[in-house]
């Protein structure tokens, strides 16, 4: 089986949906990473891992790095630039409309040809404009494709009892999947450890935890049938 995960930013992939994706490849699947952005409006971190004006550029190489412990073979990025947003401001999408951001994800979901797809849920986890429009794109370019996309999408922190109450779930998603990734724990700390530029933010969004306290054990997904 051929899996494509599709995520906003670097990170994304690793974090909500990282033991899972890790499991898939461990399993013999072909995993590939897509990601809309280079997260340049991201966080440089603190100490910063470099200027600025180079994040892209850094975020792309702990992306490949996150790539690699998951057990990618191969991660593509979009050319869309991520809007630049400072600590505690307001989130944007991309300057793209639906038609151009879904035309952009139906050339690799093409040259793929993917069995499965996993990507954001529909309420962007926590509301992301990026998240929710990145949901909204793969599922436009999925119909757009007919017989020549993907049947099954995977959608990542789905609802269920144990996370209900979570800020990161997609509360109109029900779980159809709720997955204990212990067996692939150590990959996805792996690759969150090749987010750097991104700690700082995880460490302040859960306060009194470190990195090994803020990784989930549990992956939920909710699955959609395209046809």
């Amino acid at each position: 089986m051929r899996v494509l995960a599709v995520a906003a930013h670097p990170d994304d992939e690793t974090m909500f949906a990282g033991g899972r994706l890790a499991g898939y490849a461990w399993e013999g699947h072909e995993l590939f990473i897509l990601c809309t952005t280079r997260g340049e409006g991201g966080e440089v971190g603190d100490p910063p891992v470099g200027p600025k004006e180079r994040l892209g550029e850094i975020r792309e190489q702990e992306m490949r790095c996150a790539g690699a412990a998951l057990g990618a073979r191969e991660v593509r990025f979009l050319d869309y630039v991520d809007p630049p947003m400072e600590i505690g401001g307001t989130p944007r999408a991309i300057d793209a409309t639906l038609d151009e951001f879904a035309a952009a994800i139906a050339v690799h979901l093409e040259d793929l040809r993917p069995d499965l797809v996993i990507t954001h849920g529909s309420n962007g986890e926590y509301g992301h404009p990026q998240h929710v429009f990145t949901h909204q794109a793969v599922f436009e370019a999925a119909r757009r494709l007919g017989q020549r996309g993907p049947n099954t999408i995977h959608t990542w922190m789905a609802c269920y009892p144990g996370n209900a109450e979570e800020r990161l779930t997609n509360k109109d998603d029900p779980a159809d999947e709720v997955v204990d990734i212990s067996p692939w724990f150590d990959a996805k700390l792996a690759a969150v450890r090749c987010h750097r530029s991104q700690h700082t933010m995880f460490l302040r969004n859960n306060p009194g935890k470190d990195l090994l306290e803020i990784v989930r054990r549990i992956e939920t997904y909710r699955h959609w049938t395209i046809r």
